[in-house]
């Protein structure tokens, strides 16, 4: 069987195998985090927390290892803090700042709002996660996964727009209604919870990078962390089990296409070898001559119309199982593709050696 006659299925077996493998990697890696976040100890930053890390990296390989944990503290800045533009009161340690395009995009019929993100900038500045007088400092802010920023200022500017920019926007189908400017921060004094790996340096307490942890600084509790990370495995886990079904049955039709074309190649073999004996038996009943069952071509033979086969004009020797016609040679009838009757297009199930006396 070429392999253009099943390349669908190949194809098939291919996307659904990866998507199948995709969804059971976001699952068990998912699953992997949660167990670790269950399993990781809420620290108190406090003196003897430094005690406790020290003995951790004393016991690690090369003194390197760290304490994986979750700690919770007030924001400081190491040294001059971010100040507020819209603000200045206000002083943090990370701020972000975005301005979006609002737009109202024609999708099927209707007006829709949308929003377009055109510029986004992130700054911060050293600091540290301050409770009873130690603090935990944030190796590297840029690092951090996720971080709970409070909106300190949102502005936005409506469009001015002229009658032949609202013609030219209905015509597109994309209309700009304003922009928006929204500043967030992370204000000091903030009480938040940091994730990851607490290593001792020269210079006091680090939260590093985990890697089987999430690395980020959160004002929820851990256990409503874990219930977000749970919420979509049900989901995936459904969705991998719709698309392993669809692995199987690729692997069912490819399995049963090559099932059906061994039956098939065995089946014209037996054929091929009852036809050979048939013959040789008549060869040897009529003296080992030629004849009518030698299936030779009809160039050798003075046969009548009647008994030719309809494909190459040798003699016809075969009879086509069930439309019982005798109209094809064995080596004919062994060739059909599709394997029909020449004469009346019914599948052929077997084919029979018959000789003329």
């Amino acid at each position: 069987m070429p392999v253009r006659d099943y390349l669908g299925d190949l194809v098939g077996l291919g996307v659904t195998a990866g998507l199948t493998f995709t969804f059971y990697h976001f699952v068990k890696a998912g699953r992997e985090v949660i167990q670790q976040l269950k399993d990781v100890p809420e620290l108190d930053i406090d003196a003897s927390l430094l005690d406790r890390v020290r003995k951790e990296c004393d016991d690690g390989v090369g003194g390197n290892e760290g304490l994986d944990a979750c700690v919770r503290g007030v924001v400081k800045a190491i040294g001059p803090g971010l100040q507020s533009v819209e603000r200045p009161e206000v002083t943090g340690v990370m701020r972000r700042h975005t301005i979006q395009e609002h737009l109202m995009s024609h999708v099927m019929g209707f007006w829709l709002n949308d929003r377009l993100m055109v510029d986004s900038s992130v700054s911060s500045v050293p600091f540290m996660l301050l409770r009873k007088g130690v603090g935990v400092q944030i190796s590297d802010p840029d690092k951090l996964e996720d971080v709970d920023l409070t909106v300190v200022s949102e502005k936005f500017n409506a469009a001015n727009n002229s009658f032949l920019e609202h013609m030219w926007g209905f015509m597109k189908g994309v209309r700009t209604t304003g922009t928006q400017q929204t500043e967030e921060m992370l204000i000091e004094g903030t009480t938040v919870m940091g994730i990851g790996r607490l290593v001792l340096r020269d210079e006091g307490l680090h939260l590093d990078p985990s890697p089987p942890l999430p690395y980020m600084l959160t004002t929820r509790h851990k256990k409503s962390i874990i219930e977000n990370l749970e919420a979509p495995i049900p989901y995936l886990r459904l969705l991998g089990f719709f698309t392993a079904c669809g692995t199987l049955f690729y692997i069912y039709r490819i399995a049963s296409h090559w099932f059906a074309k061994w039956k098939r190649d065995k089946r014209r073999r037996e054929e091929m070898r009852e036809l050979e004996e048939a013959r040789a038996q008549w060869r040897r009943r009529e003296g080992g001559g030629g004849g009518a069952g030698s299936g030779q071509g009809g160039g050798g033979w003075d046969l009548p119309e009647s008994m030719m086969c309809v494909v190459c004009m040798g003699p016809r020797d075969v009879l086509l199982v069930p439309c019982r016609h005798i109209c094809v040679c064995g080596e004919c009838a062994l060739r059909l593709d599709p394997r029909v009757c020449p004469v009346c297009r019914t599948s052929i199930e077997r084919i029979q050696p018959v000789f003329f006396s």
